[in-house]
């Protein structure tokens, strides 16, 4: 009805007033409407409003608070919780320390749909306990009883957004070249890794510094992986002659997943297994974009205990030209 003629009456949704300074819910859902709101409506742009009634006309009908709030349920899986937003929102957020993984097909489908839209962010990434990581909102007032249970039906009752939590795993850490070993340059990769490591949820319990020697490589690798479940070399990743590390981790590995992985920083980097534990190997680029590079993409799923793939690699380029590559060389 008209803004007028909706004086006296409960409103049905929030209202947002927006600027270029600011944004405000001046009206909120379940305010009764006042005659001096008829003009702060119309500046909002509701010239019609939807209030509540309490008509026979509303039954069979679920209105966007309980709506989003029933989708959000559906959807959200293991290490995820629920909380409901002002507006016709509903958060999902992440209940532990782990690697966010969503089902494509299935967000697809809900988002195809038209009713709502369920907004995640980018699947792999490694999130901590309280942090948003999907948004549920309804594009509609209100759908009618049978939406939820219709996509329910279409899920088959899988969940879409999880939440796989790390696990404490032990790295070791080799930093390779000759000029590290023998004290001309400062080792400024190992502090890097071990960061990287912890705010995953794991811990680096051996580190080493070796010149640049495959065999020397190969033996401490076998070492530290038949002691560990895990390692991170530094350095000697490229094809320079001189270079050898890429080569020590093919040959004790049993399956080199990736040698050169399609993202920008760090692209120098390596990503294989040994008995199924992980060997990865990264280029001095870390040095340079210690804030973000290759580890901030493999070490989320590595500590969920996630094997990568050939395929998910390539899949990386796809986006992989990330923002904190052009803006540290001003491209």
């Amino acid at each position: 009805m008209s803004a007028e003629e909706a004086v006296g009456k409960v409103l049905a949704y929030d209202v947002t007033y927006v600027t270029q300074e600011f944004m405000s819910t001046p009206l909120k859902k379940g305010d009764i409407i006042k005659g001096e709101d008829v003009e702060l409506l119309k500046r909002a742009g509701h010239y019609y409003v939807f209030v509540y009634e309490g008509s026979e006309e509303d039954s069979g009908r679920i209105y966007e608070d309980e709506a989003v709030l029933k989708l959000a349920e559906l959807v959200a899986g293991e290490g995820t919780a629920v909380h409901a937003r002002r507006g016709g929102k509903a958060l999902i957020r992440s209940a532990v320390n782990g690697v966010l993984l969503v089902d494509e097909e299935s967000l697809t489908l809900i988002n195809k749909g038209g009713d709502f839209a369920l907004v995640t962010r980018k699947p792999g990434i490694g999130v901590s306990v309280g942090e948003a990581v999907a948004i549920v909102d309804l594009i509609p007032f209100f759908v009618g009883a049978g939406a939820i249970d219709s996509i329910r039906k279409e899920l088959k009752g899988g969940k879409v957004i999880n939440v796989k939590a790390f696990r404490h795993l032990r790295f070791g850490i080799i930093v390779t070249g000759t000029e590290v070993y023998e004290g001309k340059v400062r080792d400024l990769a190992s502090p890097i890794v071990r960061e990287k490591v912890i705010k995953y949820g794991g811990s680096v319990i051996k580190q080493r510094v070796l010149p640049d020697n495959k065999e020397l490589i190969r033996e401490e690798l076998l070492k530290m992986l038949n002691a560990l479940d895990g390692v991170i070399l530094t350095g000697g990743m490229s094809v320079d002659p001189t270079d050898v590390t890429h080569e020590a981790i093919s040959e004790v590995a049993d399956e080199v997943i990736a040698y050169g992985i399609p993202v920008k920083p760090t692209t120098m980097s390596m990503m294989a297994y040994w008995r199924g534990k992980p060997v990865i190997g990264v280029s001095s680029g870390i040095i340079f974009f210690k804030e973000w590079n290759i580890l901030d993409i493999l070490l989320p799923k590595v500590m969920a205990g996630i094997k990568w793939s050939k395929k998910e690699i390539i899949k990386l380029a796809l986006g992989g030209l990330h923002d904190v590559y052009l803006r540290r060389l001003e491209i």
